[in-house]
């Protein structure tokens, strides 16, 4: 197929829409313009150029006020993340769990129903993910405490645990019962 024979031919119609609407095109100069004209004008003119009409303010007059220092906020003192992680895992807070077989979603009670759609829609980015599943239910448990402390300290607000079926435990999944 010849190049003429394009069936995408965008700017077929230029040269007819910029003369029906009487538009020129501004011509690029050639490069050996360009070249005269960045070494015809030196630093000093150039900065001449661009001061023009910018004035010295006299001492005497307005003067800025010394900005205040920032307060920078202090981390939460240990104590302080461990009170609300103890907040967070006792019962002050009501969670709704729905516990399905393949897995289970919680969240604090008052939150916004169409939050939890969204959710499960994945509108929300998960921040962070925890793997549970295998460990020793000693360690899932202080693995999953140090997780969620973390993710409190960070301010997260979506984080995903996987604390795996628990289909090499006897009776129940005991790691899934322990996070519910």
């Amino acid at each position: 197929m010849e190049d003429n024979d394009s069936i995408n031919k965008p700017f077929s119609e230029l040269s007819r829409f910029l003369k029906e609407n009487r538009i020129t095109l501004k011509k690029e100069p050639s490069r050996a313009q360009a070249k005269e004209t960045v070494t015809a004008e030196d630093d000093e003119h150039l900065l001449t150029e661009a001061m023009e009409g910018v004035r010295t303010i006299p001492p005497g007059e307005k003067r800025m006020r010394a900005r205040k220092e920032a307060h920078i906020a202090s981390h939460p003192r240990e104590s302080e993340e461990e009170k609300l992680l103890q907040e967070v895992l006792a019962d002050h807070n009501v969670i709704n769990v729905t516990n399905l077989p393949e897995y289970m979603e919680g969240y604090v009670e008052g939150i916004n129903p169409l939050i939890m759609e969204k959710l499960r829609n994945g509108e929300f980015s998960v921040q962070e993910v925890i793997d549970l599943h295998g460990l020793s239910m000693e360690s899932a448990r202080e693995t999953f405490e140090y997780f969620l402390s973390d993710a409190v300290k960070k301010g997260l607000k979506c984080v995903k645990v996987i604390h795996g079926r628990g289909l090499k435990s006897k009776r129940t999944p005991i790691i899934k019962d322990y996070v519910k």
